[in-house]
């Protein structure tokens, strides 16, 4: 239908009806304009320092980057006591820092099995950095990249925000472009760290396991040396303090980073 025949139709209807379907046709295209709104809505983000994802999000992943990062600031030692290894959901190894020794992600598997029995919930699952008594970070400067991108992720393919309920910095203030894209590159960036760390981790342990086990024969056979010199009392005492030791291992007690003392102080 031309233009022209369009017009003559329209002159011949009723008033009311021409209005009825200009006012259908506005609300298409408001609702097109908001759906167009919502596809196209901007991530914006700005931490309060709430502490719900330190007190809530688990193990954080480390890649070389934080490492190395203590390393230079001299404050490795401080981390060393919640470094450990653990298997994600994907299969895959990560270097983590955890409060405990417990593998949280054991028992997140293990409660979306309806058939398996409910297990204890690991007790503390937050950040050891984190003082939940002054809801700080004790590292805040030499936070982890993970940290850093947190709560924007990207998967290789496309970018996520997750924990959404919990964040209170999501949708909070305003976000620039310059901001936003290098929030995006940082996620980036933690993404391709990550999966560089996934795939030396399984190199590096099969190369440094022939060193580590020669170490473990070399210090056994030191300690039969040492113990053989000993008297009766002594090599019951140091047997006492191996069992003490064996046991908050299995507890999973470590310091308690709220209260460090001098030697565990994370803020120097």
């Amino acid at each position: 239908m031309t233009d022209e025949e369009s017009k003559n139709v329209n002159e011949t209807k009723p008033e009311s009806e021409i209005k009825k379907e200009s006012e259908a046709k506005e609300e298409v295209k408001v609702d097109d304009e908001k759906t167009e709104g919502e596809e196209k809505k901007k991530y914006i983000f700005n931490c309060t320092k709430c502490g719900n994802c330190c007190a809530n999000r688990g193990p954080i992943p480390l890649v070389m980057d934080d490492l190395i990062m203590w390393a230079k600031n001299n404050v490795v030692a401080n981390m060393m006591p919640y470094l450990q290894f653990i298997k994600t959901p994907y299969g895959t190894i990560d270097l983590v820092m955890a409060r405990t020794n417990k593998n949280p992600y054991d028992f997140l598997q293990k409660k979306e099995k309806e058939d398996e029995d409910e297990e204890e919930e690991p007790k503390d699952i937050s950040c050891p950095m984190y003082n939940k008594e002054t809801k700080e970070c004790l590292i805040y400067d030499n936070r982890p990249l993970s940290c850093q991108t947190y709560p924007l992720e990207f998967d290789g393919q496309k970018y996520m925000v997750v924990d959404t309920e919990d964040c209170e910095g999501i949708g909070n203030g305003e976000t620039t472009n310059e901001e936003r894209k290098e929030m995006r590159d940082l996620a980036k960036s933690m993404n391709i760290k990550l999966t560089e760390m996934r795939i030396a981790m399984p190199i590096l342990a099969q190369a440094f396991q022939p060193f580590v086990l020669n170490e473990i024969m070399d210090a056994q056979r030191r300690y039969m040396e040492a113990m053989e010199k000993m008297s009766p009392e002594e090599r019951e005492k140091v047997e006492q303090q191996m069992k003490d030791r064996m046991e908050q291992d299995q507890d999973g007690s470590k310091v308690d980073v709220d209260n460090p003392t001098e030697d565990t102080d994370a803020t120097k």
